[in-house]
């Protein structure tokens, strides 16, 4: 993008940089907004006690990698942050800069940032819109982590003097080790899905047996959690959305099997563990391209070799994108192969 589609981008991710927006823009943002037509409490509370110390206040000179699969909840809970930090009086909000850095087109593909783009906004923030100001920033890299060298331009900004905050729903140990190695006390902070036994906690009133069955179709995401409790099970959008943004994990722009195909495929194969060549067999694929499918999957913190897939809405995704080709798997079977 040039210069001047990226300032657009930026502005529009970035409201609180308008003195009459400082306040307001958290009553229209889209991802606070779509969390508060379905919002499960104790995931929200969860998240806001992980990130606390970002949002007491800036903390220049850090880097913070906030990891876990799609659906969980990280970019709700770091606009959390960023709504704590512009509200206070003390800190100036032009030093606060969101980059999104992923999209879902109307079309439900993702669209995403070159690296170049990323580059080009964290090392000269100003030439791409961001508002002059005196204080290190702190610049939150919204889902960055299927861009090539982001630990590279997160270093960058660090060494800077720069707070930097980072979600992604995929953590390549390779980016990984090439970011603590120019960043030693780089912290990573995992949000999960809920697991069924914290989702007994949160309704003590619920008969066990009835909160196992609803939790084997819904999972353990905060959004399906909170459709499922307001209208009956979850809904499509959020489907279409997690499928969108599982293809993009894992296939990475490549052509790829489809979302469904795949966890069907896995759902079919898995026995006590995960088996390359019996899912290879059925994928009509080399064990090499299993094999890089499967690293991708544990990379976008969707499956466990040893436990299976890590939530239960992912064994009936495929029945729900494609109702008329995959049957949903039963409650055994999702109860014994979920992480």
């Amino acid at each position: 993008m040039r210069n001047s589609e990226l300032a657009q981008v930026l502005r529009a991710a970035n409201p609180w940089w308008s003195r009459r927006r400082r306040a307001s823009w958290v009553l229209d943002d889209a991802d606070l907004a779509t969390r508060a037509r379905h919002e499960w409490q104790p995931a929200t509370q969860a998240a806001r006690s992980i990130l606390a110390d970002l949002a007491a206040g800036p903390r220049p000179g850090t880097v913070t990698v906030v990891a876990g699969p799609r659906g969980v909840g990280k970019t709700t809970a770091v606009k959390d942050v960023v709504a704590h930090l512009v509200a206070d009086p003390r800190t100036d909000p032009r030093r606060v800069v969101l980059v999104p850095v992923q999209r879902t087109e109307p079309d439900g593909t993702v669209a995403q940032w070159e690296p170049a783009d990323l580059s080009t906004t964290v090392r000269t923030p100003t030439r791409t819109g961001a508002p002059a100001c005196d204080d290190p920033r702190v610049l939150v890299l919204d889902e960055v982590g299927a861009v090539a060298g982001w630990p590279q331009v997160a270093a960058h900004a660090f060494h800077r003097g720069d707070q930097v905050v980072v979600t992604t729903s995929v953590l390549d140990p390779a980016d990984l080790a090439a970011l603590e190695q120019e960043v030693p006390a780089a912290t990573v902070r995992r949000l999960h899905p809920a697991s069924m036994s914290e989702v007994l906690l949160a309704q003590p009133g619920g008969g066990t047996q009835d909160v196992r069955s609803a939790y084997l179709r819904h999972g353990g995401l905060p959004r399906a959690l909170a459709e499922h409790r307001d209208l009956g099970d979850v809904g499509d959008e959020l489907v279409r959305w997690l499928a969108a943004g599982l293809h993009h994990d894992v296939c990475r722009g490549e052509g790829g099997c489809p979302t469904e195909l795949l966890l069907a495929a896995l759902c079919a194969t898995t026995d006590r563990f995960v088996e390359p060549q019996q899912l290879a067999r059925a994928l009509r694929l080399s064990t090499a391209e299993v094999a890089r499918l499967l690293a991708r999957l544990e990379q976008a913190h969707l499956l466990d070799p040893r436990r299976g897939l890590v939530d239960p809405l992912l064994h009936r995704l495929p029945s729900l994108l494609a109702p008329d080709r995959y049957a949903a798997p039963s409650a055994q079977h999702i109860a014994t192969f979920s992480h």
